[in-house]
């Protein structure tokens, strides 16, 4: 059965966005590792153990050049219950207020949390990191501080360079959408780095940068799962160590035992995800299909078909906000209006409420589940999850938060008419994973 991946694992495992099976291309379409010398970002402890090698280690630009784990560890190897100390001794920064605003944050994080940052080596976060990434080669995160800014002084000091995917679903006949929402309205504000907003308050970056950190450490225990952690060999480097895991880690685990089948949805994602080419084929493809496709498959987002990886972390994350701050999750396929088309051109053919509550889709979740927190029962995670409520085709995506109750000025921006919220494309805030250049 297609998995989505004919692979060799090194190239696979570091890795998203680059293809086998779809012909000769294997360039690596991903963000550029970060660049710059050691003056370029500082560490936000300066009397952390680790401050000699935290720049030096996360700023490598092949896997060739990585760091071995006896020179700087995974978390998890020098304790089991990473504490606030112990994570914020990882993180490098670009700019002085981003290590403030990080610690904080992490203050009003749930404690399990804590505990995935067990499989990382390096927290970073630059002004021109775009998109957040997890990066096998060095075994680090690196975030975009796009929702960590508090003061318009911060906002003003990061890139606004585009994600680099934006155009690629450009020439496809259908739209995918998503929303994070709490009841009826969206479960946090969006503040564009271009807006007028001089500040924000603390609790309106917490949603979305726990949503964030949900998925980049999915990638983090995916590779180096905290179950194996005692099998770590410290003379490897990240990469080594997580080839020497591959076929005890969670998202191999789900992709041979329940994995995804749809052949259109995988070359639809190469297109959206990887800049593959559409052919006219898959040009033609309706909202219609696609939604077709999706719903008798096992995916809780289409981005799932771009890598078994993205599968794994894109069913945890949206675990996980559910269960730690009551946030349900809507997508849905829209017909592709035409460029700056207001939100009411974006009919829905086919959408829903909580995918993750459908018994296909939660069963591969509680499969992940148990190996990504190391957990033998997680019942927990899973006894307030909804069933899914399907979305009313051929109203738009405005109209269908409405017609799950009230929404509120704010969100949805009531002077008719209005433009479709931009975070509710879907490429806005999905993550990837970095493949090595050697």
């Amino acid at each position: 059965m297609r998995t989505g991946f004919c692979f060799s694992f090194l190239t696979a495992l570091a890795l998203l966005l680059s293809g086998c099976g779809d012909g000769d291309d294997n360039r690596d379409t991903g963000p550029n590792p970060p660049q710059g010398s050691s003056s370029s970002y500082q560490v936000a402890v300066v009397s952390s153990p680790y401050r000699d090698h935290l720049v030096k280690c996360a700023l490598i630009e092949q896997a060739s050049s990585a760091c071995r784990l006896s020179t700087l560890p995974y978390v998890g190897q020098t304790t089991a219950n990473p504490t606030k100390a112990d994570i914020m001794a990882r993180v490098i920064v670009s700019h002085g207020w981003m290590a403030t605003r990080f610690s904080q944050l992490l203050d009003q994080l749930p404690e399990d949390i804590y505990q995935l940052f067990g499989s990382i080596t390096v927290v970073v976060i630059g002004a021109e990191i775009r998109p957040s990434y997890y990066w096998g080669a060095t075994g680090a995160i690196y975030l975009d501080p796009a929702d960590l800014w508090l003061t318009a002084a911060e906002r003003d000091t990061i890139s606004r360079v585009p994600d680099y995917r934006s155009d690629f679903a450009r020439e496809l006949n259908f739209v995918n959408l998503g929303r994070s929402v709490i009841g009826n309205n969206y479960a946090w504000d969006y503040y564009p780095l271009d807006g007028e907003e001089t500040s924000r308050p603390l609790s309106a970056i917490v949603k979305p940068m726990a949503s964030l950190l949900f998925h980049e450490l999915a990638h983090a225990n995916d590779f180096v799962p905290p179950g194996l952690m005692y099998r770590v060999n410290s003379n490897n480097r990240p990469l080594d160590q997580a080839n020497a895991f591959h076929a005890d880690t969670p998202s191999v685990e789900l992709s041979n035992r329940n994995p995804l089948s749809s052949h259109l949805l995988y070359d639809l994602a190469a297109v959206m995800y990887k800049g593959s080419k559409a052919t006219a084929n898959q040009k033609a493809v309706t909202a219609e299909q696609v939604g077709y496709n999706f719903a008798n498959d096992g995916a809780n987002d289409i981005y799932a078909y771009s890598a078994i990886y993205e599968d794994t972390a894109m069913l945890f994350e949206e675990l996980m906000m559910k269960h730690h701050f009551s946030v349900d999750r809507e997508i849905a396929f829209t017909d592709a209006p035409p460029q700056n088309a207001y939100c009411d051109a974006y009919v829905v053919r086919w959408g829903v409420r909580n995918r993750i509550g459908d018994p296909l889709v939660k069963s591969r979740a509680e499969l992940i589940a148990r190996q990504l927190l190391d957990r033998t029962d997680v019942t927990i995670y899973f006894n307030n999850l909804p069933s899914p409520t399907p979305m009313v085709a051929g109203k738009d995506w405005c109209a269908n938060l409405a017609e799950f109750g009230g929404v509120s000025a704010n969100s949805l921006q009531k002077a008719q008419p209005h433009y479709l919220r931009p975070d509710d494309l879907q490429w806005r805030h999905l993550h990837v994973l970095q493949q090595p250049s050697d």
